[in-house]
């Protein structure tokens, strides 16, 4: 062997082990920097999107407190009548515009019982006949007839024969052996509860029968006790009525009035510096407040009731749900009417802006009860 074989092969074997020792290191720095991240990873808490809190559901509307009293529990159109007992036509079958209003059917100087009727059931929101006879219930596809009475029932009555076409109709109070109360109009030319016979030699029940698209009710005879009066002529102590017109009424033509004397006690002048309002119902008891608004202005004005009118003393058309019966352009004694529906002090007209005669919208603010004053 050559002497310079042996250096050569030492050298050869040197270099060979510095490669592996470089390429063990490089790997060893690689390995270490996988654990060194793999373990700042381990450490990073995870990035956690923000919880969003459930928003709490918008509790309801409490429920409207329903109606007081002795007839609570009867249907919407019966409280209605309950509101009218006591009205009395003015002639002979007149002054009874607002129900052939309401009514949609009927005209003066009908018999108005059927008229009546009709009214009630439409104000509230109850399709009626649409006719003036007391018969038309019976034959209406919009009512159905009842094995057995129910509180509110339609009663209809024929008259003078059974096959005359001729009777009598309105709502069932409750029975005794022989009669029948019956709250209905024009029962000696008012509204009233009244015991009608079952059965005479002229006049006679037929049946009961419930309008078509209210669930049926609970059927069966309403007793009266022993001694109840035959006539009642004036509302039930402690009755409520629910309303039924909306609280703000609107569009109503407005007039200026003033240089009279109240019809209210204790009957001052009215006074063209107060705000104040006339609407055409005498108010028993005390009298809300009205806030009126200037259609064109916008302009508001919080008013007193201090009269009575226009044109009307028995017209309380925000309790019906119909527009102001001096709109027909004749009032309830036949007088050409300007077709407005209340009336303004000096003061009121021009805080809204009203120059003698325009359209405004009112609403109560205050009263027996709150935006819906009792009317009795």
């Amino acid at each position: 062997m050559s002497e310079y074989v042996w250096p050569a092969t030492v050298l050869i074997i040197f270099l060979g082990m510095l490669v592996i020792v470089w390429r063990a290191l490089s790997i060893a720095h690689d390995l270490s920097k996988i654990v060194l991240q793999a373990g700042l990873k381990a450490t990073v808490p995870p990035v956690v999107p923000a919880i969003q809190p459930i928003p709490k559901p918008t509790p309801a509307p409490p429920p409207a407190p329903k109606p007081a009293g002795p007839f609570a529990d009867a249907p919407n159109w019966f409280q209605g009548a309950v509101h009218e007992i006591g009205f009395h036509e003015t002639g002979n079958n007149q002054g009874i515009e607002r129900y052939i209003s309401m009514a949609h059917t009927g005209s003066l100087g009908d018999p108005w019982c059927a008229v009546f009727t009709n009214a009630m059931l439409e104000q509230a929101g109850i399709p009626g006949t649409r006719s003036p006879s007391s018969q038309s219930f019976r034959s209406s596809p919009n009512f159905v007839q009842l094995n057995e009475p129910a509180l509110g029932a339609i009663a209809v009555f024929w008259r003078g024969s059974q096959a005359s076409g001729l009777g009598h109709v309105g709502f069932y109070r409750g029975e005794d052996a022989d009669q029948v109360w019956v709250l209905g109009g024009n029962e000696n030319d008012m509204v009233q509860i009244e015991a009608l016979p079952k059965s005479s030699a002229s006049f006679g029940l037929i049946g009961y029968w419930w309008p078509k698209s209210v669930p049926l009710p609970t059927i069966g005879p309403v007793m009266m006790p022993s001694g109840s009066p035959i006539s009642i002529q004036t509302p039930p102590s402690g009755t409520q009525v629910a309303p039924s017109a909306p609280g703000r009424q609107t569009d109503i033509i407005a007039t200026y009035f003033g240089g009279t004397t109240s019809a209210y006690p204790p009957n001052p002048p009215i006074d063209d510096n107060s705000p104040g309002v006339a609407l055409p119902f005498h108010f028993q008891g005390p009298r809300p407040r009205v806030r009126v608004t200037g259609k064109r202005s916008g302009q508001s004005i919080d008013c007193d009731i201090v009269d009575v009118g226009p044109w009307n003393t028995n017209d309380p058309y925000w309790e019906t749900g119909t527009r102001p019966q001096a709109e027909t352009g004749t009032d309830s004694h036949r007088r050409h009417t300007n077709k407005a529906g209340i009336d303004l002090t000096l003061a009121a007209a021009t805080a809204t802006s009203i120059d003698g005669k325009g359209l405004v919208d009112w609403e109560f603010i205050s009263g027996p009860t709150a935006e819906q004053p009792k009317v009795t």
